[in-house]
């Protein structure tokens, strides 16, 4: 007795954690049959304005006569024509400087090539520890290379100034 209630306590307990999908729910059915859904549903915009009066509805407008329409019919003909014909190159390639008459946070120019500076130097001590290293396990470390004292030479200025204007097309 008691074991078959224990199954049927367990058996409650699975079951409320499946889920039926909502098209084979017979609750969720019901509620779109009887119209529940739709009743949180806000109105359709316009059901609070009066229905359209078709009488206000303006009569059709008359038809162009016949060489209206050809005229229209060969300029879109033309049109298309024109369209699957290649493109002429343009008379002036864009240029890098010149202001672009769009968007003018857009800036006309590439920004400046950053300055670069010589780096400092490092100095060795042969005693101690490299910083970022932890000390060494071995009592023993070998010799550090030798370094000049000076930092390297700065590039030469052709790297610093600004950068050369593109080619000319």
């Amino acid at each position: 007795m008691m074991r078959s209630v224990r199954a049927g306590v367990l058996l409650v307990l699975m079951l409320g954690g499946c889920t039926v999908p909502k098209d084979v729910n017979p609750v969720a059915i019901y509620r779109r049959i009887s119209g529940e859904d739709d009743a949180n549903r806000p109105a359709p915009p316009g059901m609070d304005r009066p229905r359209p009066n078709l009488a206000s509805v303006p009569p059709r407008p008359e038809r162009p006569p016949p060489e209206v329409r050809d005229a229209v019919s060969a300029a879109l003909a033309a049109d298309r024509e024109r369209s699957r014909e290649a493109l002429a190159p343009r008379a002036a390639p864009a240029r890098f400087g010149t202001a672009s008459p769009g968007d003018p946070t857009i800036p006309a120019a590439p920004p400046p090539r950053a300055s670069l500076a010589g780096a400092p130097s490092v100095p060795w001590s042969e005693g101690a520890p490299r910083r970022g290293r932890a000390a060494p396990l071995v009592p023993e470390e070998p010799a550090a290379p030798a370094m000049p004292d000076l930092a390297p030479a700065p590039p030469p200025p052709d790297l610093l100034g600004a950068p050369p204007p593109p080619p000319r097309l």
